[in-house]
């Protein structure tokens, strides 16, 4: 009876390495191997002057209200997008673009750019709420 229990051992052990497997894959809509990108908004007063033919997107959020509320814009692909934040709050504007983009902002007033190079509708949220900011419409 030897073989039944290695074979007995060698099902329990293929069993906990699916059980590990599963515990690690998380409930992440992120493809594999994609990885955020972490930017940090810079104070409007230290801020540079956006790139000529950037698409300025001023975003504010007060309280429970942000403005805007899903717009839809159009960009094209590689062009420079310069979100222009005046909060009350310091949060995370996600960019869930591939790779996803996340924009830490202090409270007060602070800029931050991003590009994006594959064409398709692109959302950007309040991280910590799900607000929808913004629908980019990329050509």
């Amino acid at each position: 009876m030897k073989s039944g229990s290695h074979r007995l051992s060698a099902v329990a052990l293929v069993a906990v390495a699916l059980l590990a497997l599963a515990g690690c894959g998380g409930s992440s809509d992120k493809p594999s191997g994609s990885r955020d990108t972490s930017i940090d908004a810079t104070p409007m007063a230290q801020a540079p002057t956006p790139p000529s033919g950037a698409k300025i997107i001023k975003v504010t959020l007060k309280g429970d209200s942000v403005t805007p509320k899903g717009e839809q814009v159009e960009v094209k692909k590689g062009q420079p997008i310069v979100f222009q934040i005046d909060s009350d709050v310091a949060a995370e504007l996600h960019v869930h673009s591939s790779p996803a983009q996340g924009i830490e902002f202090p409270a007060g007033q602070s800029q931050a750019q991003v590009t994006i190079d594959q064409p398709g509708v692109v959302e950007a949220e309040i991280e910590e709420t799900g607000t929808l900011v913004v629908q980019l419409e990329v050509r």
